[in-house]
């Protein structure tokens, strides 16, 4: 399995278009066969700055989801929206002891 979480800073003034941008994804995302989890946060204290928890089944499923119809759109609109580049964070699970 492949967890990550993506940052996305909102460019001045598009926080709310960065908001719906992100919302449009969830549910597309969520019925993708590949995808274990696709949740959307905001920041309390810096509201214009987004995290998207992400899990996928392998890498081939996290491939599909960048093809994807709705990722494109989304892809297409990201440097007009964003006033940074995507971060991407990969995560290593830690089990307990």
């Amino acid at each position: 399995m492949i967890s990550l979480i993506a940052v996305l800073k909102a460019e001045t003034g598009k926080t709310d278009e960065l908001r719906q941008a992100l919302q449009a994804l969830l549910l597309p995302t969520r019925q993708e066969p590949g995808n274990v989890e696709y949740a959307l946060f905001q920041l309390r204290d810096e509201p214009e700055t987004f995290y998207m928890r992400e899990s996928w089944k392998d890498q081939a499923a996290m491939d599909s989801h960048v093809a994807q119809p709705h990722f494109q759109t989304f892809i297409a609109q990201m440097d007009a929206l964003l006033a940074e580049p995507l971060r991407l964070d990969y995560l290593t699970p830690i089990e307990p002891r």
